[in-house]
């Protein structure tokens, strides 16, 4: 039985249980609760029908066996237990109500008491949603990113860069090596075609050596840009992640390590493999590749959670309008998903950047 938040018999914040509330690390609580034995008692009448509608005696129609005979088969422990799970099923949500806990995933209950006509003792273990509590994110932003700059294009760095596309061109290129010849590095660079007009044209829409160098500079430098701005994102999101001191919750966790579990799968599906067939490959256990992806993990987690409360913060919302135009191609490219999964994606990724450009605004002040 799921001791579901939403409950139909939630309706009051009022409850005349004991609760006595513990908190753990990791964003965990632990409740010792108290139900009346009133309460307690009331639900015997809710666990009979339960044990009794699937089972099937002769001379008796499934789910109308009469009582004494049904206790009789399944016993009085077992009609305890199920009248527990009733009566902490009504009461679960009532109390995470009114102690104004926001509970995630399925709580562990473990029974300390329990008789008939007396009170029912338990206790419950349960994540909630994690504190946070913001630090000065826009001056750690500034703190975090002064060092982290975008360095200039140099011509070693464009000649670098030419000789590998030449090489790479050139390994792609048939070619033969008599027997017995062996592989010769210096060799091989002066097999490189010669860098010259007829062959920058054969590498795109180039009509000159020149041409082509100043837009590998161009494209040399957009790189650049990207890392260190890729940089001072993460710098900036470790820095206040660090004196946030957020803890996850192991349930939070979990959910990203799926995501993470997911999209490798889609990218070891475009090489044709699945995930077993990539862990068999490289001697691995679904174990060892979430533990190795644990770290990473919980850096992700911690972001999205940190961004979230700094776009609320900030009041930042998304851009309907933008979400809209964005949403079309995406629902071609994948006719399955639901439209409230893509547009839930989509205004992730906008809260996101609108959340870093505001503080990259702030770190470059």
């Amino acid at each position: 039985m799921s001791y579901d938040s939403s409950h139909s018999m939630e309706n009051t914040t009022q409850t005349n249980y004991g609760v006595a509330i513990k908190k753990l690390p990791n964003s965990e609580v632990e409740l010792a609760v108290i139900i009346p034995a009133n309460e307690f008692d009331s639900t015997r009448k809710e666990a009979l029908l339960n044990l009794g509608k699937d089972v099937e005696l002769p001379g008796f129609r499934k789910g109308h066996v009469p009582e004494k005979i049904l206790l009789s088969k399944i016993g009085e422990n077992t009609l305890l237990e199920e009248m527990a799970e009733v009566a902490i099923s009504r009461a679960y949500p009532r109390i995470i109500r009114h102690e104004k806990l926001d509970v995630l995933g399925r709580p562990q209950v473990r029974i300390t008491k329990i008789a008939h006509g007396n009170p029912l003792e338990c206790t419950i273990l349960t994540a909630v949603f994690p504190e946070i509590t913001l630090p000065d994110y826009k001056k750690i932003a500034g703190t975090a990113a002064k060092n982290i700059h975008t360095s200039t294009v140099t011509d070693e760095d464009v000649e670098k860069t030419i000789e590998q596309i030449r090489r790479m061109r050139a390994e792609t290129a048939p070619h033969e090596h008599k027997d017995g010849e062996e592989h010769d590095e210096e060799k091989e660079k002066k097999e490189l075609p010669p860098l010259d007009d007829a062959y920058v044209k054969t590498l795109g829409d180039f009509d000159s050596v020149d041409t082509f160098k100043t837009k590998l500079r161009e494209n040399i430098q957009k790189e650049k840009e990207r890392e260190a701005k890729d940089k001072r994102r993460v710098a900036i999101m470790e820095a206040i992640a660090d004196k946030s001191g957020l803890e996850l919750p192991q349930v939070i966790l979990d959910q990203e390590l799926a995501r993470m579990e997911d999209e490798f799968s889609h990218e070891v599906s475009r090489m044709g493999m699945t995930i077993e067939s990539y862990l068999k490959a490289v001697q691995k256990t679904r174990e060892d590749m979430q533990k190795d992806w644990k770290p990473d993990a919980e850096k992700r987690a911690k972001v999205q959670l940190l961004i979230a409360k700094i776009a609320e913060a900030e009041k930042i919302v998304p851009d309907q309008e933008a979400l809209e135009r964005d949403a079309k191609p995406l629902r071609e490219q994948y006719p399955d998903a639901s439209p409230e999964r893509i547009l839930g994606y989509l205004s992730m990724l906008q809260t996101n950047e609108k959340v870093f450009q505001m503080l990259e605004e702030e770190a470059a002040k």
